[in-house]
């Protein structure tokens, strides 16, 4: 699996890894949110609300600098913009590897002095 988490750009945007941990945290705590709104809206058929989510989940993923998830999520959007919605399950294992990884970032944090 290659890594969905592209450290040299995040240190690029953002001038320092350090940050990574914050702002990983912070995608972590609403990912599981985030999931359960957009399970709600497949199940719902609400097109405009998956498109919103997709649209906060792809700026999140532009924060923690998750490229590859991107990618999927722009293919989804323009899946919409065809009105033939597809690839959610494969959205769904990217977020599971973003979600392990920023994991494992924030955990081997350094403690804070």
């Amino acid at each position: 699996m290659k890594a969905e988490i592209d450290l040299l750009k995040f240190e690029q945007s953002s001038g320092h890894l350090k940050y990574l941990q914050l702002v990983g945290a912070e995608f972590l705590r609403q990912l599981p949110q985030w999931r359960t709104d957009f399970a709600a809206a497949l199940a719902q058929n609400n097109l405009s609300h998956q498109l919103d989510l997709l649209h906060k989940i792809k700026g999140s993923c532009y924060a923690v600098a998750a490229y590859n998830t991107i990618e999927v999520i722009t293919q989804s959007e323009a899946a919409h913009a065809l009105d033939k919605p597809q690839g959610y399950s494969r959205l769904l294992h990217r977020l599971e590897w973003v979600e392990a990884e920023l994991h494992a970032i924030v955990a081997n944090a350094p403690a804070k002095k």
